[in-house]
């Protein structure tokens, strides 16, 4: 009797799987930014700092007088709502409580001052960001 030779492999090998998804893992991280970028698109005024905000909150003022929450549009109205509720949570982190104000160059000082105030009411702290000279 002939008996077959070639028997069908029954295990897989996992190691050449595993070596291609370590290096796509360390491609993204090389490539991907480590900055939390905003998306809405103002005109920053120009600063020194190179360091990132820690804040979790940002708010954002366009030059066409649009106020965003967190990337989300809202009325000037009802910011000092959303300021509450994101101050309101005792946290032991500091950063907790701070907020990033974002503000196209051509916004008033009347303008950043009302968001400011409204921050400080609910004794929290403002970053304001600006981009690189």
């Amino acid at each position: 009797m002939f008996r077959r030779r070639l028997q069908p492999q029954s295990d897989f090998a996992l190691a050449s799987i595993a070596d291609m998804v370590f290096l796509l893992l360390i491609y993204f991280m090389l490539t991907s930014t480590f900055v939390n970028q905003a998306g809405v698109k103002v005109d920053l005024p120009q600063g020194s700092s190179s360091q990132p905000s820690p804040a979790p909150h940002s708010i954002t003022i366009t030059a066409r007088g649009e106020w965003f929450w967190d990337n989300q549009r809202i009325q000037k109205k009802d910011l000092a709502g959303y300021i509450r509720a994101a101050l309101s949570h005792p946290s032991q982190d500091p950063n907790s409580r701070v907020i990033t104000l974002r503000t196209d160059h051509s916004v008033t000082m009347q303008e950043v001052a009302y968001a400011i105030s409204l921050i400080a009411e609910h004794r929290g702290s403002v970053v304001i960001a600006t981009r690189r000279p």
